[in-house]
């Protein structure tokens, strides 16, 4: 773990404007609403009916209780590790974090009303995203109480558990990118506090010798990054092989593209820059 608590605090606040600006760039700006509506219009598009019991099985993984129960998995992760107080600062990162988002809803309700698939949706209160809030917390969670040589994989793993639930909320209509990219900052704003906590905590506690068994995390960084510069055209390829007209379809849509480009690499940034961050 870092023992710089005041650089893991900045980086919090960090997290907190970028939410204030996404909040902005959609609530507030010129032509922010449209493009969130027209990227949400386009998106919704992908969950044709073949698809649709998939797309739905994802996003219902940041439900309360698989929620709950991947909470309490890594609470016992924390303590095999004997981090006593990691283990007690876990659910405190994951309840406050997504509390807050609870709470935001309501006080930052705004009326949008948008046509999708020829329905008008209502969305008063959604943003941020409860879902993606849940998804990305327990993310960065894993990626905070695994080992350094597990971090590399724990963050590739977690971003693709938050980011393919991101995917799937706005697939089904039910939140608009920008509420699921306030949703992820809002996970990484309270995760970062929590780390803090925790390396200031730390300081006065001293904290058992790490095994060192594996490869170096200087080794596993790189592989992580040829597997994801793998993993990209591949799924593409597959995605054109199965479906042509979604594929040609989502060339067509430069909204579509610049949200999924959006919530893709901010869910991969969030929990590699959190693994970078932490030290052991």
């Amino acid at each position: 773990m870092s023992r710089r608590p005041h650089f893991l605090l900045a980086l919090a606040a960090l997290g907190a404007l970028s939410a204030a600006a996404v909040w902005l760039a959609a609530f507030v700006l010129p032509g922010g609403r449209e493009l969130d509506a027209a990227a949400l219009q386009a998106f919704s598009g992908v969950a044709r009916a073949p698809l649709t019991p998939s797309i739905h099985g994802i996003a219902v993984l940041a439900n309360p209780l698989p929620f709950a129960i991947a909470g309490a998995l890594l609470v016992g992760l924390a303590l095999l590790r004997r981090r006593v107080i990691m283990a007690a600062l876990v659910p405190v990162i994951l309840v406050v974090a997504n509390g807050c988002t609870q709470v935001l809803k309501p006080v930052l309700a705004d009326l949008r009303i948008i046509d999708v698939a020829g329905v008008d949706r209502v969305y008063p209160g959604s943003w941020p995203s409860g879902h993606a809030t849940a998804s990305m917390s327990l993310a960065l969670c894993l990626v905070l109480v695994v080992g350094p040589r597990l971090r590399p994989l724990a963050a590739l793993l977690g971003a693709g558990y938050a980011i393919g639930v991101g995917y799937a909320l706005v697939a089904l209509g039910w939140h608009l990118p920008s509420d699921v990219l306030g949703g992820y900052l809002v996970a990484a704003s309270f995760t970062l506090l929590g780390a803090a906590a925790l390396a200031a905590l730390e300081t006065r506690r001293p904290v058992p010798a790490a095994r060192r068994t594996g490869p170096p995390a200087v080794v596993l960084w790189p592989v992580l990054a040829a597997s994801v510069a793998a993993l990209v055209p591949l799924v593409a390829l597959a995605l054109l092989v199965r479906n042509p007209e979604l594929a040609i379809g989502t060339l067509r849509h430069a909204e579509l593209l610049l949200a999924a480009c959006g919530i893709g690499v901010l869910g991969l940034a969030l929990t590699a820059g959190f693994a970078l961050v932490l030290r052991r």
